[in-house]
């Protein structure tokens, strides 16, 4: 295989496979969009009133030396402060209760500068956009909260989880048809008119293929920085964790690039927290 570039008519067929559910081309296309991030926040949590004042992707949130961060998928805040971090996630990860703990605590941690009070926490909201049924109880939503157990009533730390199974979720609603645009990869059969725009521009603009593919350019040459060339297997492995994780490149893709095989990126997949 020849692995240099992508040339153009690769992007081209790659980007006609992508949906939102691909976490590259979800981050790529939700960056910088409030309305299409409060779009979604507004239907996912039933709240006309919630209007976006910031929007971040892929933002790192540094823990101590030495302690594993996190990266968010789309960290949003909006105008009464409160702070919304948005995950996609296609593989079945057994640990992704836990991962939602986690994320929340490093919301938390990084929220509160010196000196100030407990109380100036903000509400959090870590929401993950799962492929499969997120708990396996077969409900389309989620929603998670400290209890006291004895009074069966809400702890009312300000803590929330949410899960959305996006293939249960019913088209007949609007959380469904927000559901069907994630998955969907032809905009001209997307639901909403700002997730349609947003699409249709990466997936049919040069201008917006351009930008796509300036980010299929941007890994294969971290891949290559990383010195795949040399053939070793935990370098392969390592360029082809980094790929799955960023998400926009196709599982086949990967194997082509690192030389592992098909079987092994897909375990690879299933075995990282994304």
């Amino acid at each position: 295989m020849d692995r240099d570039i992508p040339a153009r008519q690769d992007t081209d067929r790659m980007l006609r496979e992508l949906c939102l559910m691909d976490d590259g081309f979800f981050s790529v296309s939700f960056s910088g969009d409030r309305e299409n991030t409060e779009l979604m926040l507004r239907i996912i949590l039933g709240r006309d009133d919630l209007t976006v004042t910031s929007v971040g992707t892929q933002e790192d949130i540094r823990n101590m030396p030495g302690k594993r961060s996190v990266r968010l998928d789309i960290a949003a805040r909006d105008r009464e402060g409160n702070l919304y971090d948005i995950e996609i996630q296609r593989s079945r990860d057994k640990a992704e209760r836990k991962r939602a703990r986690y994320y929340s605590a490093m919301m938390d941690a990084g929220s509160l500068m010196e000196g100030m009070g407990y109380d100036r926490l903000p509400e959090s909201y870590v929401i993950f956009i799962d492929e499969h049924d997120a708990l396996g109880m077969g409900k389309a939503l989620y929603e998670m909260e400290r209890m006291d157990k004895d009074a069966c009533e809400p702890y009312g730390d300000g803590s929330h989880i949410v899960h959305v199974s996006a293939s249960l979720a019913d088209e007949g609603t609007e959380l469904g048809r927000l559901m069907h645009d994630l998955r969907c990869t032809d905009p001209g059969k997307m639901y909403y008119t700002g997730l349609r725009e947003r699409t249709s521009y990466f997936k049919e603009t040069e201008e917006g293929k351009s930008k796509m593919s300036d980010v299929f350019e941007r890994l294969y040459e971290d891949g290559r920085a990383e010195g795949i060339e040399t053939g070793t297997r935990n370098t392969a492995m390592n360029v082809a964790k980094s790929m799955i994780r960023d998400g926009a490149i196709p599982l086949v893709k990967v194997a082509e690039f690192s030389g592992l095989s098909l079987d092994e990126v897909e375990k690879l997949k299933n075995g990282i927290s994304l």
